[in-house]
């Protein structure tokens, strides 16, 4: 766990040397090395393989990363440790979470939270606005920051932790996690969000000119949000 600040904190930036060839490999392997090189300290040639078996192509939804970078350095720490099996574990546990994260993180934030975040920024906004108080678009803004970033960087957070204390057990964790329901539970509130958003801006007889466009702003930001999953 001593590495754990230092993957969290590199884990964020997972897609900044993202390229078409390897997809998020060169994020990952830099986002890993820290945990490579406290496993491999006494072997330089054997961090050497180590880095240059996580350049291969990796891609998965970044907020669901931390899960696999948590479960490849505590395989590489077996396999330096001694455990022949845990490096092409590593190889092939990699590559199936990232797959099976990828499509369930996908729906989950960027089909689910993303859109709740954005309707909850709208509401408060305009309940802020209809309030009288100071700056309603900075606090909107604020809280929709919040509302998507704070999970976001939960699940990361987590993942980590997760994937270094229990190895593959992390992926027998994560597969048990209730995502379907938080799906839906997400998609109802950022539904139930924009129906007060709009309510809001028709009601308050200062929208008057503009209450059929924004309501038809809210419905197709909605629409737009719903489909693309």
């Amino acid at each position: 766990m001593r590495t754990f600040p230092s993957l969290f904190l590199r884990s964020l930036f997972l897609q900044a040397g993202f390229s078409e060839e390897a997809r998020q490999a060169l994020g990952f392997a830099w986002a890993l090395d820290p945990a490579l090189r406290a496993a491999y300290a006494a072997r330089p040639e054997g961090l050497a393989e180590a880095r240059a078996r996580h350049l291969e192509s990796f891609n998965t939804q970044p907020c669901a990363s931390g899960l696999v970078l948590g479960t490849a350095a505590a395989l590489e720490a077996r396999f330096a440790a001694g455990d022949a099996a845990s490096a092409p574990r590593a190889a092939a546990l990699k590559g199936a979470l990232a797959a099976s994260l990828a499509g369930a993180a996908d729906a989950l934030f960027w089909g689910a939270l993303r859109p709740l975040a954005a309707a909850l920024a709208a509401a408060a906004a305009l309940a802020a606005f209809a309030a009288g108080w100071p700056r309603p678009l900075a606090l909107g803004v604020v809280l929709g920051l919040l509302a998507f970033n704070v999970p976001a960087l939960a699940v990361r957070g987590v993942g980590v932790a997760r994937g270094l204390a229990r190895g593959e057990g992390a992926a027998v964790w994560a597969a048990a996690l209730p995502v379907q329901p938080w799906i839906r539970a997400a998609r109802l509130a950022a539904a139930l969000a924009v129906a007060a958003a709009a309510a809001l801006a028709w009601s308050d007889p200062r929208f008057s000119g503009s209450r059929a466009l924004a309501a038809a702003a809210f419905a197709a930001g909605a629409a737009s949000s719903w489909r693309r999953e």
